[in-house]
């Protein structure tokens, strides 16, 4: 075999959990299920062909993700957003990557590992915006995005303000809203994500605020709009 030959690595082959979990959370993505609406493990068992343990199994590392609820004796719902829940979480996250914003300058500025990722992460962005159409695939422009936002936090050493980030984004994937978001607004993100990184880099705090409040506030918007006509189709 010539050293120029690439390798080819055997992809991982999904469990039947694995699966499951995938499809469950594609299909509520896709608003199959409504938020809300009770989750029957038989019906869903039925439904997908499998028996009742890997749907249990899939439930609940769903109910982890906090995109299912899991109630005791009253089974599991799709996660309901409001739109009070939703202005906290761009409170809580506009605090959080604010707070943070020297500490995280100062990271990226020693940490050349850590920028790199995130120098990557945009480039990604970037590829993926110019060869899709994200509206079409939704779930993968998601996780570049919650990526972007991860690593800028992780630049920040506080390990519970990530944890508290991974624990707020799925009410929106969750409800439809982010899911739901138009392709020129994520054209939209990546410029905003060029702008926060460039301030970052700058080592300039206060065109580091003013990038980060726009940007969260752009998808604050965006995702209300979103929110409401969505709730006013449901209605009807």
């Amino acid at each position: 075999m010539s050293e120029n030959t690439p390798i080819k690595r055997k992809e991982k082959k999904l469990t039947q959990t694995e699966q499951i979990y995938q499809t469950i959370k594609d299909d509520i993505a896709a608003k199959l299920y409504q938020p809300g609406e009770k989750l029957n493990i038989k019906e869903l068992a039925r439904k997908y062909h499998v028996s009742d343990t890997p749907v249990k199994q899939a439930l609940q590392r769903l109910a982890e993700e906090k995109i299912v609820v899991n109630t005791p004796n009253k089974g599991m719902r799709i996660r309901t957003l409001t739109p009070h829940e939703l202005h906290d979480i761009f409170d809580m996250r506009l605090m959080m990557d604010t707070f943070f914003a020297k500490n995280i300058m100062t990271s990226l500025k020693y940490n050349i590992a850590l920028r790199q990722q995130l120098l990557d992460n945009l480039a990604a962005q970037r590829a993926f915006i110019e060869e899709n159409d994200s509206s079409r695939k939704p779930k993968e422009y998601f996780e570049l995005d919650m990526e972007f936002h991860t690593l800028y936090l992780a630049a920040s050493g506080n390990q519970k303000a990530v944890d508290t980030l991974s624990q707020l984004q799925p009410f929106t994937y969750a409800a439809g809203t982010y899911v739901s978001q138009p392709y020129y607004r994520d054209c939209e993100c990546v410029e905003e994500h060029q702008a926060i990184m460039d301030a970052a880099l700058a080592c300039d705090l206060n065109a580091l605020h003013t990038a980060i409040t726009e940007h969260l506030d752009n998808s604050r918007k965006a995702l209300q709009l979103i929110f409401n006509v969505n709730q006013i189709i449901d209605s009807e």
